[in-house]
């Protein structure tokens, strides 16, 4: 009975020993919870010029010094922390003392299960007590207990002990006067509180019965001071004029399923779709009171599918509709004349197959063997021209008007009508569904169109009625550029595990591609979303948990929510995610995993953090995080403040590599650069020209052991590019001399005249070409020497 979790509490006496005279109880962490990550939040408040936590934490290190210099001890009253914070003078220190009790009283609540045990204790004859390390006294912690968690809670509570009153904290005794005042045996007291030290050690020496309230398990502390210092970086306001907010703490510990997929679902899906939901309720009725018309708030699916049942779960489901309007469904809508489809063909992404262009186009499966053979770059002139070709666009133009007569029917079944107003939720980024068929829409139906994305970061301004829970009024573009890029990760988690719609029957129903996800990737996310809407089902949202709680504060932990999943993904969450894979949809039926370490792992001993500048995946940041803390730290950093480094940036000292570069009329020998990339790797690059030159490395010259991770070959135009599938390396053929392989890619170089030979490749034409090495050194041979010197 020695530890106990949130949801145990309100029975914790049940449990008990017999011949309990008291409930004794910590204060902070405990009974009395903040709504913010840690403590010193609250001294955001004082409102100092330029942040006030420092500062206040400066004062009260000072004060407790003093003390000890002073008394011996360490214990100090606020007065006293405030007589060095603010020393103008004492009306000013005591002014600063009541702005900072005003402030805990706001951002202070009493923690649910701890007054539920409170009220049976009382109903069990018991007297309650608090014991508290703090620098209040006690009328000032009464005090705060009533402003808190309300005078009925207060008028339960029999006894206070405040550490700052009797000198001593909880570990240094606090506990013996505390025995005293009661006249009671140490067994008859049964103390929780949430500190192993202080609530658990320190009173069980005495004898007194005491549980360790555990607040959170390990992966969930951990993960919310990570989102505290996440959302810091996203946003310079926390902790400098904003509390690094986070009202669903209280939420987290209560949760009782310690499964990885339902933490992910709960702690972080859960509260950052409930603020979004609040969000979007606000938004409908700005809009409805705005334009008079009957709102209707409509879920784009598939990736509307989570924020939908979250919606629903915290506002009914008669709030929201789902609707089907993929992007492809979106394009295919909005061929009203030649400049829109032009328009299409002028955003074709490079690399576009004409295939999946003239699928968008709405062309059958004959029409497009004739106008895109196999093959053929969607931006190729050739294609570009048979589609304008006159008899193609009205083809196209007459197509696109029957799919919007089918789209609109599809809407028609949601219960939109003429003349109203509809709100498209997505998790964004550009609105691009919006921009498509809101010209459509407009005229056809007379509808007003507006879009509230969870994050909007335009292309280009579209002018259309477009918001977002996180756009340009909250962040700058670095920060929502920054969130976009690994965001693919909150797509998988949201969708529905249907194939995209592609087309509608006449009356509406939708006509979906076919669905291509794993089983077992749909079964991990049903358990992440059921968890995420059993979050929004319990009670713990609906209500401000304290009198700072509202939309500011909300904001501010969503923030550090997103921010943390997509930059810092724990360990345990990368091991839910490792099956997942990417579909894309728009006529391709490409899919790509959403994390691949082995491809990471190549790449970042090819040439260092500097390929994410050029790599084709889909989640970065889960890739890095198998490699600790600091790439995806850097990461984000260069991503969220856009900061210009270069290639040169991150080399250091180079190795001098010594290369013999051979061919029919001679050899010739240069020192290749290799500079160091990742986990004790180097690379170099050889030029061969046009696969002219044979290449003979001198390992033996530097090292006695030498590990060659890779050898290959690159057109020079294409090795800026991380590993593209069309641009693999050639492998190169080794031959290595004097050199003994001792298991894998080690090797010993058995003299100083060990090297490998590689010849040029082969069917490479008249590409000018380099051989990329990739190599750790083990054992230098001038270190192999001073050892067998010194031995």
């Amino acid at each position: 009975m020695n530890t106990a979790r949130a949801h145990e509490l309100p029975t914790l006496l049940d449990r008990a020993p017999e011949g309990l005279r008291y409930l004794s109880l910590d204060c902070f962490d405990t009974l009395l919870w903040r709504d913010t990550n840690a403590p010193t939040d609250v001294f955001v408040d004082l409102k100092l010029e330029g942040g006030a936590i420092q500062p206040r934490r400066r004062a009260e290190s000072a004060a407790r010094r003093a003390a000890r210099y002073d008394t011996g001890g360490t214990e100090v009253s606020i007065e006293a922390i405030h007589a060095r914070f603010n020393p103008a003078s004492d009306e000013a220190s005591s002014a600063s003392v009541a702005a900072e009790l005003d402030a805990e009283a706001r951002h202070c609540f009493g923690f649910a299960p701890v007054i539920a045990l409170i009220e049976d204790a009382r109903a069990k004859g018991l007297g309650v007590i608090i014991v508290s390390d703090t620098y209040l006294s006690e009328g000032q912690l009464r005090a705060l207990i009533a402003a808190a968690a309300g005078e009925h809670v207060l008028s339960m509570i029999d006894h206070v002990f405040c550490s700052s009153e009797h000198g001593m904290s909880k570990v240094q005794g606090l506990f013996g006067p505390v025995l005293k005042a009661l006249g009671c045996a140490p067994e008859q007291i049964l103390h929780v509180g949430d500190n192993l030290n202080a609530d658990l050690t320190a009173p069980t020496a005495l004898g007194i019965t005491a549980v360790h309230f555990v607040q959170f398990d390990e992966e969930a502390g951990h993960r919310l001071r990570l989102e505290a210092a996440i959302g810091a970086v996203l946003d310079p306001r926390i902790r400098a004029a904003l509390p690094a907010w986070q009202p669903h703490r209280a939420a987290v510990s209560l949760r009782t399923d310690d499964d990885p997929a339902v933490a992910l679902g709960h702690d972080v899906l859960g509260p950052l779709f409930a603020c979004y939901a609040d969000w979007l309720q606000d938004e409908v009725a700005a809009l409805a009171g705005k334009t008079g018309r009957k709102t209707h708030l409509l879920f784009l699916l598939r990736d509307g599918y989570l924020p939908a049942r979250v919606h629903g779960a915290l506002y009914g489901e008669a709030a929201g509709q789902m609707i089907e309007l993929s992007r492809m469904a979106a394009m295919r809508a909005s061929f009203r004349d030649e400049a829109a489809i032009r328009r299409h063909l002028s955003r074709v992404p490079p690399g576009s197959g004409a295939r999946s262009i003239a699928r968008q186009l709405l062309f059958n499966a004959d029409e497009i063997a004739k106008i895109a053979p196999a093959g053929l770059s969607g931006a190729a002139r050739a294609f570009v021209r048979s589609v304008m070709h006159p008899a193609n666009v009205a083809k196209i133009v007459t197509r696109s008007a029957r799919f919007a007569e089918r789209l609109i029917a599809h809407l028609e079944r949601a219960g939109v009508a003429q003349g109203d107003a509809v709100v498209f939720a997505d998790l964004g980024y550009n609105g691009s569904a919006q921009n498509l068929v809101e010209p459509v829409l407009r005229e056809r139906m007379g509808l007003h169109v507006a879009g509230r994305y969870l994050v909007l970061r335009e292309d280009s301004p579209s002018g259309l009625d477009k918001a977002g829970y996180f756009d340009t009024r909250t962040a700058d573009f670095r920060v929502l550029d920054a969130i976009c890029g690994p965001i693919s990760l909150l797509e998988q988690l949201c969708t529905k595990a249907q194939g995209s719609v592609v087309d509608y029957k006449a009356n509406g129903e939708p006509v979906r591609a076919t669905e291509s996800i794993k089983t077992l990737q749909s079964a991990t996310r049903d358990a992440v979303q059921t968890a995420c809407v059993a979050y929004a089902e319990g009670a713990h949202h609906s209500a401000p948990i304290s009198h700072a709680d509202g939309p500011e504060a909300r904001r501010i932990a969503a923030t550090g929510l997103l921010g943390r999943l997509l930059f810092l993904p724990s360990h345990v969450e990368l091991g839910v995610l490792e099956a997942f894979e990417h579909d894309f949809n728009c006529g391709s039926n490409q899919q790509v995993k959403l994390i691949d370490p082995a491809a990471s792992r190549a790449d970042l001993r090819r040439r260092g953090l500097l390929y994410t500048g050029s790599a084709d995946r889909m989640f970065l940041p889960g890739e890095f995080r198998r490699n600790g803390l600091p790439l995806n730290l850097s990461f984000l950093v260069t991503s969220r403040f856009g900061l210009d480094f270069k290639g040169a940036d991150f080399k250091g000292e180079p190795i001098k590599l010594p290369v013999i570069l051979m061919d029919q009329r001679g050899q010739a020998i240069i020192d290749a650069d290799a500079w160091a990339t990742h986990d004790g790797y180097y690379a170099a690059t050889v030029p061969v020209g046009r696969a002219a030159y044979s290449a003979a490395v001198s390992w033996g010259q530097l090292y006695e052991y030498v590990e060659l991770e890779e050898m290959s070959f690159h057109r020079v135009s294409e090795f800026a590019e991380a590993s593209p599938d069309d641009h693999a390396p050639i492998p190169a053929t080794i031959i290595p001399d004097a050199m003994e392989g001792v298991g894998g890619s080690l090797y010993r170089c058995q003299s100083p005249n060990a090297f490998t030979l590689t010849p040029p490749p082969v069917g490479t034409g008249d590409d000018l070409m380099l051989l990329s090495i990739v190599f750790r050194p083990i054992v230098r041979r001038d270190a192999a020497t001073s050892v067998r010197v010194a031995a």
